[in-house]
């Protein structure tokens, strides 16, 4: 082979190469000397990064954008929509989408990619968890380019807020088995940040897109560590090998110093004692009324939140646009609740200090995420107060794995949040038909007038009936707890002083990389 035949061929063979890489590491920059990294820290990892899947179904992922997007107040703003009009019916959404917007691979956004996306998030085969927020949808339209129709059956109060999910891009995807495509691993989007690479269990590393719609993001890299460990997340934070840490609150407290600040974030987030109906041990309303009585919630927010947060008695914060204050409360009062224990016919027969009925003690297993610091504070707090009334927990610190096809038999500390539309997640949360399907519904709670609440809140316009309507779901689950409510939280990061240009925002039931104190991360801004 002639010399210029052998460099045409190695020419071709490498822009194959290029080509057959792309949406891998080739589609960032490699780094350059000096340029600005951060180091940080959340709580989990994620299992993939496919918006279709589940993954920053609130938007918040730095490597796609969604339709819309929250601000700093949760209000929501355009992102890849220019402007959008709604039917009065409340049954067609017009969309004008951006111009100009580039994939990572250098491809044109267009409508097409957002009917792809909402068309495999609505496919069954797929099994999205975004799949009931999609439910109303009869139809997508592409009208041009940059135009897009999306026909609802009936109007979906909260359906705006559900275009929040990223945007994938048809022409890496069409064909591939969504479960399955290396996309899931090596994501390419129309983000701030582009994929650089990811060691499952080590870290995921970002670089910034210089062609970002927005402007380039202020720093030049991103690595995000993942240590399960608070203990190790805390020690590298303050030893300076990591930039910022989602951190318990007692945590944060110890990391503060002129060179750590710390952030308290508010949310939605609750936890709760999942006690599911299966277990006939937990059918009596009276018992678990009983329970959220004898729990020193004020103590649990005071000594392991560190304050940070509030007792809960129904799923909504008092600071949520719906939040209905004359939905009943459980104070800590240990006489009432020995009162209804005695009434549901649970007395210490034997003086051993534990009730009994019918020869059998009172005495359940409690599960919890073992590697949580903050979930064996609250549950150790749980164990020792229903003690005090006569209960005897025991303790199960487990993997997510191994809790799962136990929770409908035996007591969980879950947590949940509603900080968005009230829809999302008490649809999934307390409906019936939900019964079953992995981690929703987890208490398997029947109530047909909850389940006609639902129905209804999630068609009725915002406003006056709306709230009627939420006001009625909160007050049967604060007299049925059928989740005894313990308390509503706030989060806490930590991080270096020298970052500037953080921002607070409230945030749902956070701790991955897609929520939290990330969600404005290519506005972070290092010193030079």
């Amino acid at each position: 082979m002639k010399p210029w035949k052998r460099f045409g061929f190695l020419v071709a063979f490498l822009l194959a190469v290029l080509l057959a890489g792309c949406g891998k590491q080739q589609a960032a920059d490699p780094p350059a000397t000096g340029e600005k990294t951060v180091v940080i820290a959340p709580k989990y990892e994620d299992d993939h990064l496919n918006p279709v899947l589940g993954y920053g179904q609130y938007g918040g992922s730095k490597f796609f954008n969604g339709l819309v997007r929250f601000d700093e107040n949760l209000n929501l703003v355009p992102d890849l929509a220019e402007s959008w009009e709604i039917s009065p019916d409340g049954k067609i959404y017009t969309v004008k989408l951006r111009p100009g917007v580039k994939w990572h691979d250098g491809m044109e956004f267009t409508a097409h990619d957002v009917k792809f996306t909402y068309e495999k998030i609505r496919d069954p085969n797929v099994a999205s968890p975004l799949k009931p927020y999609f439910d109303f949808v009869d139809g997508i339209t592409v009208v041009s380019d940059h135009s897009i129709k999306i026909h609802l059956s009936k109007p979906y109060a909260p359906f705006l807020e559900k275009l929040v999910v990223g945007i994938v891009p048809m022409h890496l995807l069409d064909g591939k088995d969504m479960k399955t495509a290396e996309f899931n691993q090596h994501p390419v989007g129309t983000g701030p940040f582009k994929f650089v690479e990811w060691r499952k269990g080590e870290k995921l590393v970002m670089a910034a897109n210089r062609e970002y719609f927005r402007g380039k993001p202020k720093v030049d890299r991103v690595v995000v560590s993942f240590i399960p460990d608070e203990n190790t997340r805390l020690l590298q934070l303050t030893k300076g090998e990591v930039d910022a840490a989602f951190l318990p609150p007692k945590m944060a407290a110890k990391a503060q110093s002129d060179k750590i600040k710390v952030y308290s974030v508010p949310t939605g987030e609750w936890c709760g004692l999942g006690l599911p109906s299966k277990n006939p041990l937990f059918r009596d309303v009276r018992l678990r009324q009983a329970i959220a009585y004898a729990i020193d919630k004020q103590a649990v927010v005071d000594k392991i939140l560190d304050g940070k947060g509030e007792p809960a008695s129904n799923p909504l914060r008092s600071n949520h646009r719906a939040y209905n204050p004359e939905a009943k409360k459980y104070p800590y009062d240990p006489g009432k609740a020995r009162a209804l224990l005695a009434e549901a016919g649970w007395k210490d027969s034997d003086g051993n200090g534990i009730l009994d009925k019918d020869g059998r003690p009172f005495r359940f297993t409690l599960m919890y995420a073992a590697d949580d610091v903050l979930r064996k504070d609250i549950c150790t707090a749980v164990k020792t107060d229903l003690k005090k009334a006569g209960i005897d927990v025991e303790l199960a610190g487990l993997s997510w794995d191994q809790i799962k096809p136990r929770m409908d038999a035996d007591a969980t500390l879950f947590f949940w949040a509603t900080v968005y539309d009230v829809d999302d997640p008490n649809y999934q949360l307390w409906h019936s038909q939900f019964i079953g399907q992995g981690w929703n519904n987890p208490a398997c709670y029947q109530n047909k007038k909850v389940d006609e609440l639902l129905e209804k809140g999630r068609v009725t316009p915002e406003g006056g009936e709306r709230k009627k309507i939420y006001a009625e779901l909160q007050q049967i689950l604060a007299e049925e707890q059928p989740v005894v409510f313990i308390a509503h939280m706030d989060h806490t990061y930590a991080a270096s002083a020298r970052i500037k240009g953080i921002k607070a925002q409230p945030e749902g039931h956070s701790g991955y990389l897609t929520e939290g104190l990330w969600w404005n991360l290519e506005e972070w801004e290092l010193p030079e």
